[in-house]
């Protein structure tokens, strides 16, 4: 069922996952995993599990365990492709690992590094060595080995019904991928889009989300806009029937943050901290530690975008680096 293209699934789940066809579903979560269950081809009895990111951390991957569990009398996860090396997309990988050491972790090459170093997260987010309180679990997770390194555009042909394919979505992070699920026999497509698009209430609550290559991100979005499902499920949020409005929004978002930072010094150079607290006051968002880092980041990421436009300069006054219009 769905209402202005968000999908409520009609009958709650009882395991925790729901099931978009009968091999394709998701956890819902502070992050959403995908999951993909196909039969065995060599024992019909066993359920082989795809999982689509490993969930924040480790209490949620025992969740998504124990919902396999009522599931299926007999599974075994085969593999774990992790959308890109945020803590809250990988997080859960050392608890299958520790649970069942044969599961393969794959992730792009890029993507690779920030799994298995996880300091790597709040490092580029900070942009040094981190304060101490960035070195948590929200932004930290358990170092992870990945087992196997995949182009963005990988496809797994899991069962003679099912398909996995990875879509690029570089842009939010380094090499993240999309991975659309097809289930051939029913028709049905489902397209889990990792970090490449923001849902409405995710915009609402944080209008300038974390993004590290705004022109990527522009570029992503648009893909995703152009992949045809029939379902489309974010990292964060509401699933969604229809793509194009969410798209819009989105966009919507990075040329008004654009725009902000254009205005910010318009009149006058400012420095990065500067534009930060402009953007940061015409939204009305009270800095907190953990926003003064990610939205700065951000800030940064779109500074060096319009730099890139050649739609801004830099220079120096009294040892400050300013920015002005070009």
């Amino acid at each position: 069922m769905s209402t202005n293209n968000v999908y409520t699934f009609e009958k709650p789940s009882q395991s925790g996952i729901n099931w978009f066809t009968p091999s394709i579903g998701v956890f819902l979560s502070p992050t959403n995993v995908g999951i993909v269950a196909v039969d065995s081809k060599t024992d019909r009895s066993l359920k082989e599990i795809y999982l689509i990111d490993s969930g924040p951390d480790s209490r949620i991957a025992e969740k998504i365990y124990s919902a396999l569990k009522k599931e299926f009398s007999n599974f075994k996860i085969k593999k774990i492709i992790d959308t890109h090396s945020h803590a809250d997309h990988c997080g859960g990988n050392r608890f299958f690992k520790d649970t069942d050491g044969e599961i393969e972790i794959c992730a792009t090459e890029m993507e690779k590094s920030g799994i298995e170093c996880t300091l790597n997260q709040s490092a580029v987010a900070y942009g040094a060595n981190p304060l101490p309180e960035y070195r948590v679990p929200f932004y930290e997770a358990e170092c992870s080995k990945v087992d196997t390194v995949i182009l963005h555009d990988a496809v797994f042909d899991v069962s003679d019904d099912t398909e996995i394919r990875c879509i690029p979505l570089p842009g939010h992070y380094y090499d993240m991928v999309g991975v659309l699920c097809t289930q051939k026999n029913a028709g049905t497509s489902v397209f889990f889009t990792a970090d490449g698009i923001f849902t409405r209430g995710m915009l609402s609550k944080y209008w300038i989300p974390f993004v590290f290559d705004i022109g990527q991100f522009k570029k992503s979005l648009a893909v995703i806009n152009q992949t045809k499902a029939d379902f489309y499920v974010p990292s964060h949020g509401e699933v969604y029937t229809e793509i194009n409005a969410l798209y819009e929004l989105n966009m919507l978002s990075v040329l008004q943050n654009e725009d902000a930072i254009l205005q910010a010094i318009k009149d006058e150079p400012k420095t990065h901290e500067e534009i930060l607290k402009y953007v940061a006051d015409l939204n009305n968002i009270p800095m907190r530690l953990s926003q003064y880092m990610l939205i700065g980041s951000t800030i940064k990421s779109y500074i060096t975008h319009l730099y890139e436009s050649e739609k801004i300069k830099w220079h120096f006054v009294d040892n400050r680096m300013v920015w002005a219009i070009k």
